[in-house]
This record gives C-alpha cells, structure tokens and sequence, in this order.
C-alpha cells in the first residue's frame, strides 16, 4: 500500500457543522462540495495508506459503514463461488452490491464468500475498521481477524498505525482520546487488479474524517488492499512494496467513472 502525498488538511470549525446521522453507502452520484486540493498521511493504520485528500468545506463528519450489518448471522462457511477469471471486472452499469460475511467476531464480520463481491466487501469492512480507531489494542485485534496467516506482523503493525495516527492528530500514544475526538472512514467507490481466482487487489476511494475538539477535518484519499483467499474467506497480505495506484477523484461524478472509479451499494 503506497505512501501517502501529504499537505496539511484544512480545518472546519466546529461551530459551523454537527454530527451527521449513520447511514449506509448507497450507490450512484452524490454531490460533493469541491474545496481546495489536499494531501494528508491519513492512516498508518495497518500500512493503509491515504495517497490524495480533498477538503470537503462545510461538512460534517461522514458517518456510516460501508459494509451491510443485517440482524442476524450463520456460523457457517460460506460458499464458494469462483471470481471470474483474471482480469476480469464487475459490469460498470450497475453499482456492486456489497455482501455481508457470514460471521461477526469482535465487532467486525468476516468469511465473506468466494466471489469478487465478497473480495470487495472484506476489503471494505477490513479497511474501514482498521482506518476507523485509535485504540491501539483495538487495531491489534482487527488485524488479527483480517489479516492472512501469512502476515504474521499485522497486529504489531496495525497497533503502531493507530499510535501514529494519535500522534498525527496531537493525542498521547496511550489512553482513551479526549471526549469528541474520534476518526472515521468510509470507503465510498473502487477499482480492481490483478484479478485471479485466489488473488486481487481492491483499489478503494475513501472519505476520511477527523473530528477533534477544535472542529473537523475531512478528505479523500485512495489505498490499495490486497486480498487473498483462504479456508476461512477473504483475508489481508502485507502491503506490496510498489502498490498500483489510481487518480483521486470526486465519488459520483464522470470524471470518477472517466477514472475508472466503480460505484458500490449496501445491498441490504
């Protein structure tokens, strides 16, 4: 996962936006205001890292899951459904719709099915939980879910992320963050790569969110999760040394789908 081009992020004081209510990722257009464009190193988060951010003025935190979280679950494995063949993509017509995994442990689901909607939503659940806390134990723990056996650095890795990203915004390494302190991502459009049957890289265009007592900061970025599939579903490599990579864009618009951004929807 590539290194982030980083400028500072403009501040929207806090007087001037409130909370905005949870809702789902939903497919199509939406409208963005566009502010000036910025850099910033989002996420150290398990090696998740933001490339290009752009302000969104006036706006609120973005809150909400990517991921679908219907009331109840199986214990079973899923099926597996053979993604098509490499280099194969889902039809741009219509927004990919996101699955759920089939268990939720520690918060976080996971065995998601054999199909590239499932590569999509694991990644999208996985990158959103990782890039979503700053409680070091909590990183620890996600990445352990997340991450394939053969990434047997990711939980230190993960932890570490989350230091840095307090350090980044001004908070001790250690202890519970200032009430109203809290970062958010949401990871709204997508690309594929390198796509074979056990394999993919997911190219994921996110908005992240920081809201710390002086107000709230929010941006786009882009990052890349490499997927491979085990027993267990979907799970996590280490980050490449040389990720691909792909131009920011404003989600929605015809310079995203000209950027070959692929739109996404809960499905639930």
């Amino acid at each position: 996962m590539t290194a982030p081009r980083a400028t500072r992020p403009r501040a929207i004081p806090a007087s001037r936006t409130g909370p905005r209510a949870s809702r789902p990722l939903r497919g199509g257009p939406r409208r963005w205001r566009r502010g000036p464009v910025l850099a910033a190193a989002l996420l150290a988060v398990f090696a998740v890292a933001a490339l290009v951010a752009t302000a969104v003025a006036g706006h609120a935190p973005r809150a909400g899951r990517a991921s679908p979280r219907p009331a109840a679950r199986s214990s079973a494995a899923p099926p597996a459904v053979a993604p098509p063949g490499a280099g194969a993509a889902p039809a741009a017509a219509r927004p990919l719709p996101l699955v759920a995994g089939s268990r939720l442990v520690n918060g976080m689901y996971t065995w998601y099915p054999h199909s590239i909607a499932g590569a999509v939503s694991a990644a999208v659940e996985f990158v959103t939980e990782l890039g979503s806390t700053l409680e070091p134990d909590r990183a620890a723990t996600i990445a352990r879910l997340a991450a394939d056996p053969s990434y047997s650095g990711a939980a230190q890795a993960a932890a570490l992320g989350a230091v840095s990203t307090r350090r980044q915004l001004g908070l001790p390494a250690a202890g519970p963050p200032p009430a109203g302190t809290a970062v958010l991502l949401v990871p709204v459009m997508y690309q594929l790569r390198n796509v074979t049957a056990g394999r993919l890289t997911v190219l994921l265009l996110f908005n992240y969110t920081e809201t710390v007592p002086s107000g709230i900061r929010e941006h786009l970025g882009v990052t890349a999760a490499h997927m491979n599939w085990t027993p267990a579903g979907w799970r996590l490599l280490p980050p490449a040394r040389s990720d691909p990579s792909a131009p920011l864009a404003t989600p929605g618009t015809a310079d995203a789908t000209a950027k070959g951004w692929e739109a996404m929807t809960n499905a639930m």
